[in-house]
């Protein structure tokens, strides 16, 4: 990532007013400079702390300075956003004849934007995080903007460090480590992934992307789950997947449907039974008409996580009809059907699933505060997807 200098300004040793540091402490970069940045972190006072990734400023020369927040721009951004029709973007997901003038920007036909981050909001909305650009009286970059007036190309992945933490060599506690395999981040810390994987016990293996910490300068680290969220999914993650099981209902009432046997289970379970006893979604549901066998314990463990998460959502929804489109999926299916490679849907903690009814950005608005923590959430304009992941995660497809 990079960022751009929009006001001549100082990078400081220490987030405080340039008039309170010495000339030793500050250095005046001008309007215009642009630098390439490992990482930021968000400190009091309004402003960034950033690393700088390939140059020193300063005698003696550093790495990392402060920056009042208003004086730069995070940019580099590799997701663009075009409107495509003259539009508004407002400060509340509504009606833009709701809004006052101060919570509403006129946007022409064609502008384009660099995005931070872009997600699912109420009503078709899209909440966005312009990189690039301050609109409206007060300065603002993040919006609504109605869905159909915009295009949104590309995407990325965010960790946002959310409790002070350590990332570590290794998944292990951090008394286990020396000092060379661990090193401290800050809350509110942002860095931009490459990728990252499942998680072992409590920790997500992530690489960083342009970053390197520690003595070995290194980028791939374990992150403790419940410190971290990540924001966005790599580009290729556009899954297009139906269910021939979604809302069957036998002909006769007493037929259990088809036998199934599961890996570490000495039962014979049935597609038309409810995961969750008493339950409105069945095995067959979970596994596409019984045609996707799970291949471990662990994956019907992560059926029957993501079923009781569904059990509420359906309560959440009013008990409206909800249609499961994908849940379990082996790697052969999720490469063919277009899944993310380190899709929830392999471990079997996933469901993408329609509300009768509901738009799914509104599922997406509705759930989010609910689901907090607990998993991944994330929409396109035709599903919504849940899992049960241990750690927050939110995307929005992007189609």
């Amino acid at each position: 990532m990079r960022i751009k200098v929009t006001s001549d300004t100082f990078f400081k040793l220490s987030p405080r007013m340039s008039s309170e540091l010495t000339a030793a402490e500050k250095v005046l970069v001008r309007n215009g400079t642009e630098f390439e940045v490992e990482f930021y972190t968000e400190v009091a006072g309004d402003h960034l702390k950033l690393e700088l990734a390939n140059v020193t400023l300063g005698n003696p020369p550093t790495f990392s300075w402060y920056v009042y927040k208003p004086d730069v721009q995070v940019t580099g951004s590799s997701v663009k956003l075009t409107v495509t029709s003259d539009t508004l973007f407002k400060l509340k997901p509504t009606l833009s004849s709701e809004l006052s003038d101060n919570e509403k920007v006129f946007i022409k036909n064609g502008t384009e934007f660099e995005l931070q981050s872009f997600l699912p909001a109420a009503g078709n909305h899209v909440r966005i995080a312009i990189a690039n650009a301050f609109l409206g009286p007060d300065n603002r970059n993040t919006w609504y903007a109605y869905n159909p007036d915009i295009k949104i190309d590309g995407q990325k992945i965010d960790l946002r460090v959310v409790s002070d933490t350590l990332f570590k060599a290794k998944p292990l506690m951090s008394r286990q480590l020396t000092s060379q395999e661990k090193v401290f981040i800050p809350n509110k810390t942002v860095f931009e992934l490459s990728s990252y994987a499942q998680m072992e016990g409590s920790h997500v293996r992530v690489a960083l992307s342009g970053a390197f910490l520690g003595p070995d300068n290194r980028n791939t680290w374990y992150a403790f789950g419940p410190d971290i969220q990540i924001e966005g999914t790599e580009k290729d993650n556009k899954p297009n997947d139906s269910n021939p099981a979604a809302n069957q209902t036998p002909a006769n009432p007493r037929d259990r449907g088809q036998g199934l046997r599961f890996p570490g289970f000495s039962g014979v379970y049935y597609t038309n039974d409810p995961v969750i006893a008493g339950g409105n979604f069945t095995w067959g549901e979970a596994t596409h008409g019984g045609t996707r066998i799970p291949v471990s314990a662990d994956v019907v463990y992560g059926m029957i996580r993501v079923a009781k998460a569904m059990e509420e959502i359906r309560k959440i929804v009013g008990n409206r009809p909800i249609r499961i489109n994908s849940w379990y999926r082996d790697p052969a299916t999720n490469a063919r059907v277009g899944g993310a490679s380190m899709s929830r849907h392999l471990v079997g903690d996933a469901t993408d699933f329609v509300v009768s009814g509901y738009h799914p950005y509104d599922i997406f608005d509705k759930l989010d505060r609910w689901w907090g923590s607990r998993g991944g959430l994330a929409s396109s304009t035709v599903f919504t997807h849940i899992d049960v992941r241990g750690f927050r995660a939110r995307w929005d497809y992007g189609f």
